[in-house]
């Protein structure tokens, strides 16, 4: 039989991918940020703070980005899986209905 809904597929493949990419990129970012939080010294001078509280804001971006990034890189996966969910459900319930169709097609009729 053949598939139906592609393009579902296609967005829900790419939802899924997107959500891998965005969860490395997240990783990343707090590796960076926290980095640069050891770094100290004219990094934070000119975000405007002094470089006794480089450390803190490095650690605590750091931590604001895995946690945010995490999120968003978890919900566009389980859309990605809802997708896929909402597709098996749909072909489930085709099927369902084809076999009711045979069945009562194979049934003689009741006198």
């Amino acid at each position: 039989m053949k598939k139906r809904f592609q393009v579902l597929r296609v967005i829900a493949n790419v939802l899924k991918v997107f959500g891998i990419v965005v969860a490395a990129v997240a990783l990343v970012a707090a590796m960076v940020t926290f980095v640069i939080g050891l770094a100290g010294g004219q990094v934070w001078n000119m975000a405007g703070l002094d470089s006794s509280t480089g450390f803190l804001a490095g650690t605590v971006g750091a931590f604001i980005i895995i946690l945010v990034g995490a999120l968003y890189a978890l919900l566009m996966y389980g859309y990605g899986e809802l997708i896929f969910l909402l597709l098996a459900l749909e072909e489930n319930t085709h099927n369902a209905v084809q076999l009711l169709e045979k069945t009562n097609k194979e049934e003689p009729p009741v006198a």
